[in-house]
C-alpha cells in the first residue's frame, strides 16, 4: 500500500472538509431568513447534521490518515459559522 502524499491529504481535506462548511452557512443564512419561534432549536440541529456529515464525509473516504485532523476541522468550521449566527440572532 502506498503512503498517500501531501497533495492527496490536501485534495481530501478540501473535498470533506468544505462540503461540511458549506452546509453549516447555508442552514445559518436559512435559520436567519426563515421566521422560525425556535432559531437556536434550527441552529444546533444544523451544528448536529454538519457534525454527522462530517464523519459520514470522513468514512466515506476510507482514509484514516488525518481523519482526526480533519474532522476537527470541518467541525470546528461549522461551529464558528453556528456560533457567528447564535451571535447575530441574540443581537436581534
Amino acid at each position: 500500500m502506498t503512503e498517500p502524499t501531501p497533495l492527496d491529504q490536501r485534495r481530501l481535506r478540501l473535498t470533506s472538509v468544505l462540503p461540511v462548511w458549506v452546509l453549516a452557512v447555508v442552514g445559518a443564512v436559512l435559520v436567519l431568513t426563515l421566521p422560525e419561534k425556535d432559531d437556536f432549536a434550527w441552529l444546533l440541529l444544523v451544528f448536529v447534521l454538519c457534525v454527522l456529515v462530517s464523519f459520514v464525509l470522513q468514512l466515506i473516504t476510507a482514509t484514516k490518515d488525518g481523519l482526526v485532523e480533519r474532522i476537527s476541522i470541518a467541525s470546528s468550521g461549522a461551529f464558528v459559522v453556528v456560533l457567528v449566527t447564535a451571535v447575530v440572532l441574540l443581537a436581534r
